[in-house]
């Protein structure tokens, strides 16, 4: 957490446009960043999943109907 703040700190002043722009977003959100650098908990699995949903429905547009795309989006986990 303290290589935050001094991260903040140190480009929070910068010539630089889109990292200051950056830094005042962090601020904004603070509190979130804080809860997310500190929690043990992610969401990494569920985006997995959602990751590879997305790709399955991609790559079958137009090639299949809705009981294929079903069974291949739930049998690896069956």
């Amino acid at each position: 957490m303290p290589r935050l703040y001094l991260f903040i700190e140190r480009y929070g002043q910068s010539t630089f446009v889109p990292i200051v722009n950056f830094v005042k977003g962090l601020k904004k959100d603070i509190d979130a960043i804080e809860n997310a650098v500190v929690s043990p908990l992610s969401n990494g699995f569920v985006e997995g999943i959602n990751n590879r949903t997305k790709m399955i429905k991609r790559v079958m547009y137009g090639r299949c109907g809705i009981e294929l795309v079903s069974a291949k989006i739930i049998l690896p986990y069956a």
